[in-house]
């Protein structure tokens, strides 16, 4: 959360009661503008898991992901730059995009084509690898949303398979298919192919969900917030809402009366601080290992009983009478 506007700020109490209602300014002034990425990604920048999350980027230590795919766009996506692609370069948005891989997306910021069928940077031999291997310059991707496979109601992630990995997907669920295998049972072990020489994912089947995380795989299903992320929402024009004026009230006599004392109003009370959520899902912190506990004291040995007084006493005698016996015998 950034500081644009304190965490703590104190409402006055004349606007206590407006604070958490829709405002029809607010929807006005965001009408039409775009709100930026609102999903995790998964990024796999110079073959190094990353998990970007706004303005934040954590890199994982792993360069091995148990997801589950939770959503994918049937269609291909498509993203071309303007620049030749460095790979020290910061990531950069593309020039021109298409969600649905039929015309550029309205957030585009520079358009090439009408259509993505008929654009000249869609045609084969439009790009020139550095091996000599002709390709398109606006290349092709899948968006998939999965979930950390151990955490599966934790956050819903976008990963983009890139166009080389896309014939090494096809075979991963053609494997899955001919066992009869939907993939939405499975977790499918993500990791990077390490012959090449870019970033280049590779698909393994992973194991099969327990119960309890098939449940909460089955409800994403389908959601808006999977639908977003994979980009088959399609963008809609957004209405802007007018903003009536009040009309305006009869206005009545003032009668006169004697000027009251102000009345002092007592200055709210500050919102406790929230403490920070956990981290959930990739890159979140394992739990602590428990203490071992500590060795129980053993039981200290027993004394061994003392002889009871009646024994010594018929020891005595019984020594007594023989000393007797002995003399008599003398």
């Amino acid at each position: 959360m950034s500081n644009i506007v304190p965490v703590n700020v104190q409402v006055p109490a004349h606007l206590a009661g407006r604070v958490g209602d829709p405002s029809v300014l607010g929807a006005a002034l965001t009408g039409g503008l775009s709100s930026g990425q609102s999903f995790p990604k998964i990024s796999i920048k110079a073959s190094r898991f990353r998990i970007k999350e706004g303005d934040t980027e954590t890199v994982l230590d792993s360069t091995t992901l148990d997801v589950v795919i939770v959503g994918a766009n049937p269609r291909l996506s498509k993203t071309w730059y303007a620049k030749q692609w460095d790979k020290d370069a910061e990531p950069a948005a593309p020039d021109c995009f298409s969600l649905d891989g039929i015309s550029p997306d309205p957030e585009s910021e520079s358009p090439q084509n009408d259509l993505c069928a008929s654009c000249p940077h869609n045609a084969w031999g439009s790009k020139v690898t550095p091996t000599g291997q002709q390709v398109k310059a606006c290349a092709d991707k899948k968006r998939l949303a999965v979930v950390a496979a151990d955490d599966a109601s934790g956050p819903v992630y976008l990963l983009e398979v890139t166009p080389a990995a896309l014939k090494g997907l096809n075979q991963y669920q053609k494997e899955l298919s001919v066992r009869g295998i939907p993939p939405e049972i499975v977790k499918t072990r993500v990791s990077f192919d390490t012959d090449a020489s870019f970033p280049k994912l590779q698909f393994t089947f992973g194991g099969f969900l327990d119960a309890d995380v098939q449940e909460v795989v089955d409800g994403l299903f389908g959601t808006a917030q999977v639908k977003e992320i994979t980009g088959e929402n399609p963008s809609q024009a957004v209405a802007v809402p007018q903003i009536a004026k009040p009309a305006p009230a009869p206005v009545a006599p003032k009668p006169v009366v004697k000027a009251a004392a102000p009345v002092v109003e007592p200055a709210p009370a500050p919102a406790p601080a929230q403490a920070a959520a956990p981290k959930r899902g990739f890159g979140a912190s394992k739990p602590a290992a428990a203490p071992a506990a500590a060795p129980a004291p053993k039981p200290a040995a027993k004394a061994a009983p003392a002889p009871a007084a009646d024994a010594v006493s018929l020891a005595d005698e019984i020594a007594a009478l023989v000393g007797e016996v002995s003399a008599d015998d003398a």
